[in-house]
């Protein structure tokens, strides 16, 4: 689903109990608490910001494949990139990999849009964000398939 590139941020998760199902491994919907979690905090480091209040971003779409479980007490390594980058909207590849073994637990993908939450409608990004997206992934692409 992804392409090979490596991840240059990356955020650690350790599996707690109350994440595992009857079954033992990690609920299919905890997975979505791991990539939000790591995506705000790449959000942040990318944006320079530290108060979520300055959010202006907004989940589209998201989708997952899922690969192999999770169980209790491993530590997880939440890796996001941006892959490309459109006018309003950008898009995210995450990846879950177990830390001791590097076993591919989980994959994403999810589109971002550049949100105003006071008008409550999409904005385009401004060259200052692209550059910040672009300094964070220089590999991402824009929208019409080559480096912007």
């Amino acid at each position: 689903m992804l392409s090979g590139r490596p991840f240059r941020f990356t955020q650690a998760v350790e599996v707690r109990f109350r994440d595992l199902d009857a079954l033992g491994h990690v609920n299919n919907a905890v997975y979505l608490t791991y990539f939000e979690s790591a995506r705000m905090a790449w959000w942040l480091h990318v944006t320079h910001r530290s108060d979520l209040r300055q959010m202006d971003m907004i989940l589209a779409r998201a989708e997952v494949d899922f690969r192999s479980p999770a169980s209790y007490a491993e530590v997880l390594d939440v890796g996001v990139r941006c892959a490309s980058i459109g006018r309003s909207s950008f898009t995210l590849e995450q990846a879950i990999t177990e830390r001791r073994t590097r076993r591919l637990v989980a994959e994403a993908r999810k589109v971002l849009v550049h949100y105003d939450y006071a008008a409550g409608r999409s904005t385009p990004l401004s060259p200052e964000l692209r550059g910040q997206l672009l300094d964070q992934d220089p590999d991402a692409v824009g929208s019409r398939g080559q480096k912007e």
